[in-house]
């Protein structure tokens, strides 16, 4: 695949900077500083979707029993990523990791490398023809389409008509008991000083919506108690001090199933 060489900020490539890696570039550096500026709780905020991810996928495997798992918008599968999670708890567990970035999966394939039960493609959420026609889903899942979906970090980028296809996509494809885990941003974010000029700058449009707006883009999608979580905190105990209230305060997390 080739790569463009006009690079743009990528969260990805962002995250990996926060984390010490070395797959990033200079553009990836400077959103980090910006957006750390703008928004003091940027890198916790990184880190509790992260969490998020972690204790869903944990739901999933031992509640939902799921086994075979997709992540969208997965960026690159540093320690304690997905497939490490549920192997832990089910060694015969299946990950298939996407991206919409080529520089991202280039990256994410060379970093899984030969890793059993584990593969790296190319996918645009508002594309999923790319998903569904893949070799690496008919090579892991085969004709089982009971599936524990990640997507964290995505919602907050997709226009509402892609994602409202996306999951209406999503779940005519997948079957009964399959799972999907969410992040998304409020309203308030919009309200944050400088957000709208500097997504401007990096040429990265983001979409807050209200809460019912949420509920209504996931289609037939069921929510799971206690349906749309405060913050990245689905699954977290009110009274946990992992909690932080300006997080809370701008975005939400849930789990959905079919």
């Amino acid at each position: 695949m080739q790569i463009k060489s006009k690079i743009r900020p990528n969260s990805a490539r962002m995250w990996d900077y926060i984390m010490g890696g070395a797959h990033n570039f200079a553009v990836d550096r400077a959103a980090v500083k910006l957006a750390r500026k703008l928004y003091p709780h940027y890198e916790e905020s990184m880190r509790a979707q992260r969490r998020f991810l972690q204790r869903a996928a944990t739901y999933m495997v031992k509640e939902r029993k799921l086994d075979k798992f997709l992540d969208f918008g997965s960026g690159l599968p540093t320690r304690g990523n997905l497939h490490e999670v549920v192997q832990k708890i089910n060694p015969e567990a299946k990950v298939i990791y996407s991206d919409k970035d080529p520089i991202a999966v280039a990256f994410g394939q060379r970093i899984i490398g030969n890793a059993p039960n584990v593969r790296y493609i190319y996918c645009d959420v508002e594309k999923l023809h790319d998903l569904f026609d893949s070799p690496a889903v008919a090579e892991l899942f085969g004709d089982d389409r009971k599936i524990g979906i990640g997507f964290v970090g995505v919602f907050l980028y997709v226009p509402d008509k892609p994602l409202a296809r996306f999951f209406d996509t999503m779940y005519q494809w997948v079957d009964k008991e399959s799972s999907i885990a969410v992040t998304c941003a409020g309203l308030r974010v919009s309200e944050i000083e400088g957000v709208k000029e500097a997504s401007k700058k990096m040429k990265l449009r983001f979409y807050a919506r209200s809460a019912q707006k949420t509920v209504d883009l996931i289609g037939p999608w069921k929510l799971t108690d206690p349906g749309l979580a405060p913050g990245f905190y689905w699954g977290v105990p009110d009274d946990s001090p992992e909690i932080n209230e300006e997080i809370s305060k701008l975005s939400y997390s849930f789990v959905a199933y079919k």
